[in-house]
């Protein structure tokens, strides 16, 4: 799937819980790999997520975390 299809889909947490919306990829420059997928969780809020937490991208993006996990692994990126 084409990247710029993914951004701006709603990102559903692994309870149901509304965490954001997909914002961007953050991509290592020397391999040329995604390192992360980041959220955009509200105004000044973002969170990376490795890609491995991503479990389907349908109509919405659903993770194998919560919010809480999120707030609780990191903090958030500007």
């Amino acid at each position: 799937m084409l990247a710029k299809k993914m951004i701006g889909k709603e990102v559903i947490g692994s309870h149901g819980d509304k965490v954001g919306k997909l914002a961007d990829f953050d991509i290592d420059v020397v391999s040329g790999k995604v390192k992360f997928a980041v959220i955009n969780a509200g105004l000044n809020k973002k969170y990376k997520i490795k890609l491995d937490d991503i479990v389907t991208v349908g109509d919405t993006i659903i993770i194998r975390l919560t919010l809480d996990d999120l707030k609780k692994a990191a903090k958030p990126s500007k």
